[in-house]
């Protein structure tokens, strides 16, 4: 049974929206940014507190705040726009609220809680893992799509109606089931509304395409995938000589312990020390690996073992690299998704490169029986 169905016995005729993987990201993009927004501010200003004799007012109130807003919005107000308000602002309000859980599993409500940072960023893959499950449970039902076409007809009461709209929702009733009875009714309104054409594209969005097409010309380049396994072959590196210094600290004493380390020795390590450098060793062997795929010319392969080393250490290495380094491990997750998001991106080409190739030499032979 599918997913759909089976949230539908379970709650009634939940429907999902034909924008729910762009508020996903837009609410979890938020609350990241509000956190790390919020420990910068913290940090630069020496961890000021709002209140006095007695009284402090927790950043835990504003986040409450933030997403009784959102709730209000939600509850309150119709139309498309508002989801993406609340997207916004229950992620500032979430990003708030979670950015205290220190002082909530702790007995001394300590905010300073070491584990704290690594519990936070646990708590966003896992949110990331969760949206993405229901992003994958495969394309909207026809019953889906119709409730989405019905929903963006309802737009021309809120504003004027312009062409792209009118076309992405007879885009979506094409997929609703042509028996519905609601189908015709609907085609037929959404033919009959005066529309206006698309209105241009923001200051914003003009930027974004702009720097779309930047990307674009820097990955197109034949030198690109050289240039991107040189990087990788540094980031591995680096990842063996982590290693390798923890290991000849273990052996030999170098006057002083390695960063993060409360000593050289073996029994002053924790599971989390130990953790941290076999996941980025494990890591620079993956990418050792796609680094031999390319010299035999394997790309395709090389690209999945890319990949496979930059989610070692996202969803298992930065988890202790934030308990130990706390927020500091910022810098390491940012190279890591930036390298993730090249990645795929010489994957996406490669595979259409093939694709294309496959395409322009014809139909491939039937099988002899």
């Amino acid at each position: 049974m599918s997913a759909p169905s089976r949230l539908q016995r379970l709650s009634g005729p939940l429907l999902r929206s034909s924008d729910f993987g762009p508020l996903h990201e837009t609410l979890l993009i938020t609350a990241v940014a509000t956190v790390l927004v919020i420990r910068t501010q913290l940090w630069l200003t020496n961890y000021p507190q709002l209140g006095g004799h007695g009284l402090h007012i927790a950043h835990l109130l504003w986040g409450g705040l933030f997403m009784l807003v959102a709730i209000g919005l939600s509850v309150t107000f119709l139309g498309r726009p508002v989801k993406r308000r609340v997207a916004i602002i229950g992620g500032v309000g979430f990003g708030f609220f979670i950015d205290e859980l220190g002082k909530f599993v702790t007995s001394d409500n300590n905010y300073f809680y070491q584990p704290a940072a690594a519990l936070i960023y646990l708590i966003f893959v896992g949110l990331f893992l969760l949206a993405r499950w229901i992003q994958n449970r495969g394309l909207l039902t026809p019953r889906e799509s119709l409730a989405n076409a019905i929903e963006l007809a309802g737009e021309a009461t809120r504003h004027p109606f312009d062409d792209r709209t009118r076309a992405r929702a007879l885009e979506l009733l094409d997929r609703s089931d042509p028996a519905d009875p609601l189908v015709a009714p609907v085609r037929r309104l959404l033919e009959e509304i005066e529309t206006i054409p698309a209105p241009p594209p923001s200051r914003v969005e003009r930027q974004v395409r702009r720097a779309s097409a930047a990307v674009h010309r820097f990955t197109a380049r034949p030198s690109f995938p050289t240039v991107l396994t040189c990087v990788f072959a540094v980031w591995a590196l680096l990842s063996f000589i982590s290693a390798a210094e923890l290991a000849l600290a273990l052996v030999v004493d170098l006057g002083g312990a390695h960063p993060g380390f409360v000593g050289d020795g073996f029994g002053n390590l924790h599971v989390a020390n130990i953790a941290s450098v076999t996941a980025s060793f494990v890591a620079g062997v993956m990418v050792a690996r796609g680094i031999v795929l390319v010299r035999r010319g394997g790309m395709d392969e090389a690209v999945r073992w890319f990949e496979r080393a930059l989610l070692v250490s996202i969803l298992i290495g930065r988890v202790f690299d934030f308990y130990e380094s706390q927020f500091g491990a910022v810098i390491g997750l940012l190279v890591d998704l930036l390298l993730l998001f090249f990645v795929r991106r010489l994957g996406a080409q490669t595979a259409g490169g093939a694709q294309r190739a496959e395409s322009s030499a014809g139909p491939l032979p039937a099988p002899a029986v």
